[in-house]
């Protein structure tokens, strides 16, 4: 991956279901073999909201609602010389079927408890976990 000169802006959604968090394996890089929640890059002209309800809709087939604005981390991946920050909303599944829409980006969507959260996270959400304890354990 070639370097980014300006960090782009990443929207992710921390869906939470009956006390479970949506998270899928990422195919791609930079994080290739890491799990992530649902999100992308925020478009211009697109608000966070309607770009988290978006990206949670092409890459699972959920419908999200309640949807509120979180922290934000500051990811540089070394390895791959890309730089993103990454502003997090929550929110609560709305129905939909859950399905892999986009298999070269997340192998596989599951719901996870909080202790039994899979590893590794991918960049960002590891620094929401390290940077954000008080804030990742009220999500759940």
């Amino acid at each position: 991956m070639q370097s980014v000169l300006r960090p782009v802006t990443g929207v992710a959604t921390l869906i939470i279901d009956n006390g479970h968090l949506l998270l899928g394996y990422r195919s791609k890089s930079p994080g290739k073999n890491t799990w992530q929640c649902p999100g992308g890059l925020l478009e211009a002209g697109e608000s966070v909201f309607d770009c988290a309800i978006r990206e949670t809709r092409e890459e699972t087939g959920l419908d999200i609602n309640n949807l509120k604005f979180g922290p934000y981390t500051n990811n540089y991946f070394v390895d791959e010389g890309f730089h993103s920050v990454t502003l997090y909303v929550t929110a609560n599944c709305a129905g939909g079927k859950l399905d892999k829409k986009e298999p070269d980006l997340a192998k596989n969507w599951a719901w996870f408890a909080k202790d039994k959260i899979p590893e590794p996270l991918f960049l960002p959400l590891q620094i929401l976990v390290e940077e954000q304890p008080a804030f990742w354990q009220q999500l759940f």
